[in-house]
């Protein structure tokens, strides 16, 4: 009865790739997406951003507003936000994004 969603990352020939693999084995290529609790708020959220005209620095402080913006402070529990990126910035390598993007991103979310 316990399933998991991932959301996989890759750069295959220079490009950026994005899936989710649902607990069924099923899996879909996406530019945008997100798994978990509040997944079509943040669904609803992403379909209003033109992704492929953001830098990938302005993807990230969107992203972190998305999480902030769907989190119930009410009935969900306080929580630490991660960020990682997989792009040129990181040599096409998964990697935690650097303290100083990852504040900017934060500090964006939260004035939203």
């Amino acid at each position: 009865p316990f399933g998991v969603s991932i959301l996989l990352g890759s750069v295959e020939n220079g490009e950026p790739n994005l899936y989710v693999i649902e607990p069924s084995g099923m899996f879909y290529a996406y530019e945008g997406c997100a798994i978990g609790k509040a997944k079509q708020n943040a669904k609803t959220e992403l379909e209003q951003l033109k992704l492929k005209d953001l830098t990938v620095k302005e993807l990230i402080k969107e992203a972190a507003k998305i999480i902030y913006t769907v989190h119930d402070e009410i009935k969900d529990k306080t929580f630490e936000l991660d960020l990682s990126w997989v792009g040129s910035e990181s040599e096409n390598l998964h990697q935690l994004v650097p303290k100083a993007v990852h504040t900017e991103a934060e500090d964006f979310a939260k004035r939203a």
